[in-house]
């Protein structure tokens, strides 16, 4: 188990030393993403995650910042989710003092100049339109939309070419000044390290963050009722779905029931969909599931890439997969091998020290504790038939269902696919 260590400032601080690798991963994550955010700053915390790679003051530009990690071999990279932002960097630990350094910088002084700020503002929208062009991507955000219409997750968490074009250096650092502070943020570190050094360093590289408050993500949003279709009209050489449904908050006392029926419909080869319409019918390369968790709600989400002609039959192939789920179809020894399976992924997942780091601090954010991996192999190992087929029927309802769809069709194909999925589960 990692060790929480509060520092006399107020940070929160994990360590997890792991001796036998060569590497420090450290992670520091704000609690503060697009759920954040109001309509009319849409994109503003990922805005800020690419803005805080462009200079800082000892650091003054983009290149300086790249070099001071990747230059002793390491790695720097961050991510924007829906209620968090992670800066991350993992080097040699003999190295981890630059990359604190550097972490260190970007979050508490950067410069935000206006000259970068256009220039990144015209890369982000050139991210926003490239998903255009990747439509087995843009499927997913399209069922967001499709879903969450008149909420934040409806709503790409870059933003649109409209919010992004809008956002003033004003705008983003106002949202920085607001969530960038101690009661938001955890650092967290894992890897072949001394504890009183890492802490000395962390605090050090991270004095004088200002103390703020913890300021919670907008109110619960509420999907829209189902059955919903969205068809966009593209010319391209597959057709693209995804099939979504309402799924769980992360802390739902029916969550690792729900990550063993997720398994069992879509997670891997041997899964269900893979099995389904890869295996037996040929009918797709690119099939599975997969559940997206927040603080108070979730989407569970079917998908796949196919030829235009079979879109219709892996759709109907998806939907008899849901209605057999409904309807009991799971067996006692399926169980079994999918537990095995999750409990097995979830070990093996923890091997590097970036998702040990990683796993200790999104816990953290969530939960306000790490929950140990004995206690989640257990709670796996808990789940019954009964629990499996509770989900099932709480979740797999027919006003649930959200279909996006994009791929070379018609007004005629969007009011069968309507029809398809209008039957119900």
């Amino acid at each position: 188990m990692p060790e929480l260590i509060t520092s006399p400032s107020g940070l929160r601080i994990l360590i997890e030393p792991l001796p036998h690798t060569y590497s420090v991963s450290i992670g520091c994550f704000v609690a503060a993403g697009a759920r954040h955010e109001p309509p009319v700053h849409s994109g503003a915390a990922h805005f800020i995650e690419h803005m805080l790679f462009k200079g800082t003051r000892r650091y003054p530009n983009a290149r300086m910042i790249s070099q001071a990690v990747e230059g002793v071999g390491g790695m720097l990279n961050a991510s924007t989710a829906y209620e968090s932002t992670v800066y991350y960097a993992k080097v040699a630990t003999l190295h981890m003092h630059r990359a604190l350094d550097v972490l260190g910088e970007m979050v508490l002084r950067p410069l935000f100049d206006l000259q970068e700020l256009e220039k990144e503002r015209r890369v982000i929208i050139e991210e926003l339109r490239g998903l255009q062009d990747a439509p087995g991507d843009w499927v997913h955000e399209l069922l967001q939309q499709t879903m969450w219409t008149g909420s934040a997750l409806g709503r790409d968490i870059a933003g649109s070419v409209e919010t992004v074009s809008m956002l003033t250096r004003a705008d983003l650092t106002a949202f920085w000044q607001r969530h960038y502070n101690r009661a938001n943020m955890v650092i967290s570190v894992a890897g072949n390290l001394q504890r009183d050094t890492v802490v000395d360093a962390i605090n050090a590289a991270f004095d004088g963050l200002p103390s703020g408050s913890h300021l919670p993500p907008q109110p619960r949003p509420i999907p829209l009722p189902g059955p919903r279709l969205t068809l966009l009209s593209r010319d391209c050489e597959q057709g693209n779905f995804c099939l979504g449904l309402p799924g769980l908050a992360y802390n739902d006392p029916d969550r690792r029931a729900l990550q063993v029926l997720d398994s069992i419909l879509g997670g891997g080869m041997s899964s269900r969909l893979f099995q389904l319409l890869r295996e037996e019918h040929g009918l797709a390369y690119h099939v599975g599931s997969y559940h997206n968790d927040l603080s108070d709600s979730g989407t569970w989400v079917m998908y796949g890439s196919v030829e235009p002609e079979a879109l219709r039959d892996a759709v109907v192939l998806v939907l008899d997969t849901l209605r057999d789920l409904v309807r009991g179809g799971v067996t006692q020894p399926e169980l079994e091998m999918i537990k095995e399976q999750v409990k097995g992924g979830l070990l093996l997942s923890l091997e590097d020290t970036w998702s040990v780091a990683s796993r200790n601090g999104a816990h953290l954010l969530r939960y306000g504790h790490v929950i140990p991996v004995e206690q989640v192999i257990a709670e796996v190992e808990q789940v019954t038939l009964d629990d499996v087929q509770r989900v099932a029927q709480r979740l797999l309802r027919s006003n649930g269902l959200h279909l996006a769809v994009i791929g070379p069709y018609a007004d005629d194909d969007a009011l069968d696919l309507k029809a398809m999925i209008t039957e119900g589960i």
